[in-house]
């Protein structure tokens, strides 16, 4: 099984690069890098899909943060963004489909997290 961090550090390098251009600040809040992942292949892709979200709603001088928490049963990923522009009800809906939890309203920041099982 990968660790968290081997699956965060290419979508970080990334970030790093595309928030640099655009002025975008970047922040990391990770509890443990040296989790294990079962679902690697879902981390990543929730990565690559929330990580581009977050960065075509960021403008100059806003702020993405990844974060993770771990507890005994479970992993929590968060993308978040203080992007000016939130979700529409049909992003968040298929968010929430996709077992996401999201939280974005207009003036504050979007979250969206992904909650796996250890």
């Amino acid at each position: 099984m990968p660790h968290f961090i081997d699956i965060l550090s290419p979508h970080y390098q990334k970030l790093l690069t595309s928030c640099d251009r655009r002025k975008i600040a970047v922040n990391l809040d990770i509890q443990d890098l040296t989790v294990n992942i079962r679902n690697a292949e879902q981390v990543d892709q929730f990565f690559a899909s929330e990580i581009k979200r977050a960065i075509k709603n960021c403008g100059p001088n806003d702020k993405i943060t990844l974060a993770q928490t771990v507890d005994s049963q479970s992993i929590r990923i968060s993308v978040k963004n203080s992007g000016r522009s939130t979700l529409t009800p049909e992003e968040k809906n298929a968010l929430h489909a996709a077992g996401y939890e999201v939280r974005a309203r207009f003036g504050y920041d979007t979250v969206i997290t992904f909650v796996i099982e250890r």
